[in-house]
């Protein structure tokens, strides 16, 4: 067939045909999320009114509501097959709340339960969408992107750095100008209370719904560690414990985690240290949603370039992408 005479080609006309769809589809999911919830309110109320033991039924369904609302946050399968064991058998009770109207017990508190049930699955699939949609926009940066990155004018490595990614990402480039949102160098504590020393640290606060729910703005931060030598992967491992550590103290997840160094001679990452950043991710959980971003490895080159291993696109926002999506390696890395 003609259409998929090239197969990259037809790859990636069907990404960004998929990619030009997934706006309406998100927003029919949307749709669908508000007309359920709205139904669930009304069969919540009619429960409430047709039951004959109200102050039971009224305890039991929200009991329902609770336990699988709280099942999106676990993430062991025991536990959660546990809640919803416990919300069914929450359902068969309060279908007997009912007592003489049996008969509407039946139908309500059933369509209530899988009411809840597909809001849940509705809800995962709105972040496949949003998972897709941020991995077709990296896909699109790695193709689009320059491969020659020219390191900047500066005093030193880390406000060469620096300038680089503002150049590359404008809110980067605001948070840089912003007071107290980069420090240079930077001391930070963790949640062990242990002190780590970072060459650069950039942040951007969560908003109060995030702190509070998990949801809207998670914010982000950038951490900038440097070595007189190519990392090993003792160093990568201690870089990676000690943003965890702070991310966990600071409830601000980590978008970007770069190990800094300059390239001189014939000094390479071994073969640990590579496997460590193409391979291993930095995460910080909140509220049972986890972040994730890749460890990069960023050499000065003496040609008067960056290497970066893996190459991460910039997408204008320091938003913590899942690192399945942001770990991309350039050929030849």
């Amino acid at each position: 067939m003609r259409a998929v005479e090239n197969p990259i080609t037809a790859i990636f006309d069907l990404a960004e045909d998929v990619g030009a769809q997934s706006p309406k589809i998100r927003i029919a999911i949307r749709y669908a999320r508000v007309v359920i919830a709205f139904g669930l309110f009304i069969n919540a109320i009619l429960i409430l009114v047709l039951a004959d033991a109200r102050e039971f039924a009224l305890l039991l369904t929200f009991a329902i509501f609770i336990m699988l609302f709280v099942r999106r946050w676990l993430s062991d399968v025991g536990s959660r097959s546990v809640l919803f064991a416990l919300a069914i058998t929450a359902g068969v009770f309060d279908v007997l709340a009912f007592r003489g109207s049996l008969f509407f017990g039946l139908i309500l508190v059933p369509f209530f339960f899988l009411g809840l049930v597909t809001m849940g699955y509705l809800r995962e699939i709105s972040e496949f969408f949003d998972y897709y949609t941020l991995r077709h926009r990296i896909v699109k940066s790695v193709r689009d992107a320059d491969p020659v990155a020219h390191i900047p004018d500066g005093t030193d490595a880390t406000q060469r750095l620096l300038r680089f990614l503002a150049s590359r990402n404008t809110e980067i480039d605001v948070l840089l100008r912003t007071p107290g949102a980069a420090a240079t160098p930077a001391l930070l504590q963790g949640k062990s209370r242990m002190m780590y020393e970072f060459d650069a640290y950039v942040h951007r606060a969560p908003s109060p719904l995030w702190q509070l729910l998990g949801f809207g703005s998670p914010g982000f931060a950038v951490y900038v560690k440097s070595f007189p030598h190519p990392p090993t992967v003792t160093d990568l491992k201690s870089v990676r414990r000690a943003v965890e550590d702070v991310s966990a103290a600071t409830k601000v997840p980590p978008s970007r985690v770069i190990a800094l160094w300059r390239e001189e001679g014939d000094a390479k990452l071994d073969d640990d240290a590579y496997s460590f950043v193409t391979q291993e991710v930095v995460a910080t959980r909140r509220l049972g949603t986890t972040l994730s971003c890749s460890l990069q490895s960023i050499a000065e080159t003496a040609d008067g370039t960056y290497d970066f291993i893996p190459f991460i696109p910039e997408l204008g926002s320091g938003y913590a992408a899942p690192a399945q999506a942001t770990s991309t390696t350039t050929p030849g890395s």
